[in-house]
């Protein structure tokens, strides 16, 4: 159809429906396609989601010239780039089933404002995870991991609890400078021996002080 319509000039009131080849697409997404000698200037249709790239081969139709859209793109120049693309908000919706995206590769997801995710229910499972975020505020009921090795490094770390409990083989804790504790009560247990040595310590109490044992040393 399209080369009989090229066979002769096409009038006003003509249907158009020509396959041709983009040769431009400018700023505002209006596509210039080269149809048998004839540069036809037409805007994407709403359907046709794959925006159309230089090169590629597309059908153009309309109820006559003057209203003539770009409806498909036939085959691409670069059939590795592929791009869906909206002026608009975009909803993906599965009323009744689920939607899944697979990538031979890569897959990215970027929000040039924000991104959010909304569900009851949310899993994750990677080989191995990078996170950078420049800032982070977590908020919920509860929080359990479960983790072979964890090591963190860090300038300043503040944790307001009301209650914390540890329970470990073995503690190791260093300071460089200086450790300070201010407690309305404190106790220490050892079952087998308790040390404490210093350069110079120092043992004040205010009413009393008792040290009791079976054997006592000093000196």
């Amino acid at each position: 159809m399209g080369a009989a319509l090229g066979a002769r000039a096409i009038l006003e009131y003509d249907p158009v429906q020509l396959i041709g080849e983009v040769t431009r697409v400018d700023s505002r997404g209006i596509c210039t396609v080269r149809c048998d000698m004839r540069d036809w200037h037409v805007e994407r249709a709403a359907s046709c989601l794959l925006a159309p790239q230089n090169g590629d081969t597309v059908l153009i139709s309309g109820p006559v010239p003057s209203q003539v859209y770009l409806i498909a793109v036939i085959r691409q120049a670069e059939p590795d780039a592929s791009r869906l693309e909206v002026s608009g908000d975009l909803v993906i919706a599965a009323k009744d089933g689920g939607i899944s995206l697979e990538a031979g590769q890569a897959l990215r997801l970027q929000g040039r404002v924000n991104a959010s995710l909304d569900t009851p229910l949310l899993e994750m499972r990677a080989d191995e995870a990078n996170c950078t975020v420049g800032k982070m505020e977590y908020l919920g009921v509860q929080a359990r991991a479960s983790i072979g090795s964890l090591q963190l490094v860090g300038r300043v770390c503040e944790v307001v609890m009301d209650r914390i409990s540890q329970l470990a083989h073995s503690i190791f804790r260093l300071a460089r400078d200086t450790e300070q504790v201010r407690a309305g009560h404190i106790d220490y247990q050892a079952e087998q021996s308790a040390r404490m040595h210093g350069r110079q310590a120092v043992l004040t109490a205010k009413d009393l002080v008792k040290v009791d044992g079976d054997q006592i040393h000093m000196g």
